[in-house]
């Protein structure tokens, strides 16, 4: 499995875990420009890793209030369910 969630992150899976990854791109060296992908978490299912998810976007965000986390938390779980739609799973 492999789900991209706009530009920044793709949760894929193994026999045992959905894991969420970060979309880096290589700096320097040889592979200068090529995507790879940094693993941040582990999670057994799939409400635990959109949490852990909203908790990544809040953490990465400049929210300043509580007003600003509630529409930051809104606009994450609007791009799951966008994604979601997007994969065929909204029928």
């Amino acid at each position: 499995m492999e789900i991209r969630i706009d530009k920044n992150w793709v949760i894929t899976s193994d026999t045992f875990q959905f894991i969420l990854n970060r979309r880096k791109t290589v700096k320097s060296g040889k592979d200068v420009g090529k995507e790879w992908l940094d693993a941040i978490g582990y999670y057994p299912t799939i409400p635990q890793l959109v949490s852990g998810l909203i908790h990544q976007g809040i953490r990465d965000s400049d929210v300043a209030n509580f007003a600003e986390l509630a529409a930051e938390v809104e606009r994450i779980g609007l791009l799951c369910q966008e994604d979601f739609k997007a994969q065929g799973g909204g029928r």
